[in-house]
Order: structure tokens, then sequence, then C-alpha cells
């Protein structure tokens, strides 16, 4: 068996069970050798009551990892809205880059006194400053309002560029483009944080949009760079592209079509004009009618 297809396993010091070390949570305890706290997912949670917030501190203590009160708000309105829990979503937050290596010591158990919030407004102020990106009501027309201004500027570059390089004619193609635009913003969002899985999905289904959409090069046919079908030979070209069409000959035989039904079709396309002329109608199929020549074990 392969040892890949083995997953590895982890003693819980609570329920005494061995399990699956992604039930642990990641721990900076320095104890914690394997680096994962050693009591599991489940366990951890009974012992959290929410409405006793000493209760959520002294699991992070224990596991060596901050309290951040205006992280910890933001995951109860993202528990809210998606009907998570509180706990797993805050240290999921944790887990990023930019907080991964805080530790208990690095806490802010008060908002209003968190120097890791006032560094960070700092920032998006000066970035703020430094760019002449403004965000229009066109844009929040467009996009909604539930985003950052970096996501507005990164949807509409994604989105100008698009658009610059392709041409947008209807409100299907338009809607497909908006589409694009977000999955291309949600994608780079979870990229960064590591979640692989996540961006996989979001780039098959950014892969389908572009090739229903036909922004791609390689999606569009002679008849959509061209503007339409110009001829017949057009028609057959896209027709066989995507499988063959056999000669008549060789159709004649798989269908078992005689050639009375060729003959009997050009009579009645004829007496449609001369009703047409008012002239007198053929009552049997024209004797210049090109014959098909059968096959020796035909004329048997």
């Amino acid at each position: 068996m392969d040892s890949k297809s083995i997953k590895e396993k982890k003693y819980c010091n609570t329920c005494e069970r061995d399990k699956n070390v992604t039930d642990f949570y990641v721990s900076g305890n320095k104890f914690d050798a394997d680096g994962r706290f050693g009591v599991c997912k489940p366990c951890l949670k009974k012992n959290i009551d929410y409405s006793n917030m000493q209760t959520v501190k002294d699991a992070l203590l224990q596991m060596n990892r901050p309290f951040i009160a205006s992280i910890w708000k933001s995951a109860i309105e993202e528990a809210t809205l998606k009907r998570q829990d509180i706990f797993g979503l805050y240290i999921k937050t944790i887990q990023l880059k930019k907080f991964k290596d805080l530790t208990w010591n690095d806490s802010i158990l008060n908002e209003s006194t968190s120097k890791l919030v006032q560094e960070e407004d700092l920032t998006v102020e000066k970035n703020t400053h430094n760019t002449s990106f403004e965000v229009t009501s066109e844009m929040i027309m467009r996009w909604g309002s539930n985003y950052e201004q970096l996501d507005y500027a990164k949807l509409e570059d994604f989105y100008q560029k698009m658009k610059t390089s392709n041409k947008i004619e209807t409100p299907s193609d338009e809607t497909y483009l908006k589409k694009l635009s977000v999955i291309s913003l949600k994608m780079d969002k979870e990229l960064e944080e590591g979640n692989y899985g996540q961006v996989k999905q979001l780039g098959d289904l950014f892969s389908k949009y572009m090739a229903d959409s036909k922004f791609r090069a390689s999606d569009k046919t002679e008849a959509d760079k061209t503007g339409g079908i110009r001829n017949f030979s057009t028609i057959y070209a896209e027709l066989e592209k995507d499988d063959h069409i056999p000669p008549w000959e060789e159709y004649r035989k798989v269908k078992g079509i005689t050639q009375d039904l060729v003959d009997e079709t050009i009579m009645h396309i004829e007496n449609f004009t001369l009703r047409l002329n008012k002239i007198e109608r053929m009552t049997s199929p024209p004797s210049d009618t090109p014959k098909v020549e059968l096959d020796d074990e035909e004329q048997l």
C-alpha cells in the first residue's frame, strides 16, 4: 500500500482516541512537538463557551496563539453569515501569513487599543494616498458595495483589460465578463490563503466560463471571427470540424437510399418552379437527372 494513502494519526489527550492529524489545530505551544495541539478539535470546542470569553482565551493560551479582538469580531460576523463555527473561522484567519508567527504574548485583548489594527490602518491609508484609484458610483453599480478599495481596483483592472482585448457586444458577453472578473478576484484571494483545493474549483469554473463566452481565440469559430457565415463552404467547414460528413455515395449505402428518391426530389423542386411560371407540370422525373453508378454487387 502506498504510504501516502495512509493518513497520519495523532492521539487526543481528552477523548483518548487516535485521529487524523487534520482533526487537531496547529499549535504554537513548544510542548506540542509535532506542531499540533494535543486535544482534537471536537473536544476543544466542547470546552469553549461563547458566552464566557475566558474559555476562548484559555484555549488560545494553551495553544500559544494570540487573541486579537478585531479578528474575533470579524469571525463572529462571518460565522453568522455562513452559519459556521466562530472558533474555527478565527483559527483559520490567524493561520494567514501575516498572523501565523504571532503567539499569546502578541494578543490584543481590547480592539480599541490594538496596535496591529492601527498599523494596518496606517498601511491602508498610505496605500490609498499612493494611488489615484477612486471607487465610483458606476463601479458600485457594476460590482455591488461589498468590496474593499483594493478589490474594486483588481476587478476593474481585469474587467477593462478583457474588454479591450475582446468584443463585448451583447448583454450575455457583459454577464460573462463580470463573472470572470469576480472569479479571478476570488482565485487570487484563495491562492494567497493557500486554499489550493478551492483554487482548483474556481479555476475549472473560470475555464468553463471562458469557453462558453468564446473569449479565448481557440474557442472562436470562423463565423465568430468574421461576424457570420458567409458561404456554404464555411457551413461545411464548421460541421466537419466536429465530425466527418460522408459523401453522397457513402451516405446512400449506409441509409439504403435509392436513386428514385433523388429523382423524385428533383421533380418536385422543378414542378414548384414550373407552377410558379404557370407551365405544365411533369409527371415523371426528367431523363437528364444525374445517375448514381451502382456497384457490381448492387446491379445483381
